[in-house]
């Protein structure tokens, strides 16, 4: 299976009554390199590395509140050395997993006090929206309510391909965007690399992860 150049999770467009406040632009922040070693049950020296990570989170194009962006680069290798029984299957992966704090999602309920008097009422789930007349703000007493479901946390895999005939396999992404919308809290993210391997008589599966990183 292939993946095109850009990655990305969405798990709603859902408006949110808060005051813009966009995000602060950050400098790139180069990640630890990591790498593993493991010696499968039939012999084979395998060996996965990340390395000349960077990570750069940008202010959301949109500014949105409650969406986060950012833009990847990293390099994943791995070797396969000294088994006895020949390679029949391979899988090289690089990806990123992304952890969001509280998923708003499921639908907002809007409701409360218009200043000036009146009332203002509406809910909505998906991509409804209330209507709000202009200069209308909800007052101190007003509230939104939101269904907050666990956090979630989701697999992006950006490229892979099979080991070649000489046990190696080389992935790199430059610049490649992830995102997570409907955001309730912090957006986390962290680099990782998955390995499978299959023999005759073994099959070996193992992966490495790099620092989490907030976007």
């Amino acid at each position: 299976m292939k993946f095109k150049g850009s990655a990305f999770i969405t798990l709603a467009a859902v408006p949110i009554l808060i005051l813009h406040n966009p995000l602060a632009h950050s400098e790139p922040v180069s990640m630890t390199a990591q790498s593993y070693e493991k010696v499968s049950i039939d012999g084979w020296h395998f060996k996965i590395r990340i390395h000349d990570e960077v990570v750069n989170s940008v202010p959301n194009l949109a500014a949105a509140s409650n969406s986060r962006e950012a833009f990847v680069t990293a390099t994943a290798t791995a070797t396969a050395t000294g088994g006895s029984n020949p390679v029949v299957d391979s899988l090289f992966i690089l990806g990123y997993q992304l952890g969001c704090q509280s998923d708003v999602s499921a639908g907002l309920n809007i409701g409360g006090t218009v200043g000036g008097g009146g009332s203002l009422g509406g809910g909505f789930g998906g991509g409804g929206a209330p209507t709000f007349s202009p200069g209308i703000s909800v007052g101190a007493a007003g509230f939104v309510q939101t269904v907050v479901q666990p956090g979630v946390i989701v697999d992006l895999p950006m490229t892979n391909m099979a080991m070649s005939s000489g046990g190696m396999a080389n992935l790199s992404i430059d610049n490649l965007h992830v995102k997570a919308d409907a955001c309730g809290g912090d957006v986390t993210i962290r680099s990782y690399a998955y390995l499978r391997v299959s023999t005759d008589v073994g099959h070996t599966s193992f992966a490495i992860y790099g620092d989490p990183i907030k976007i």
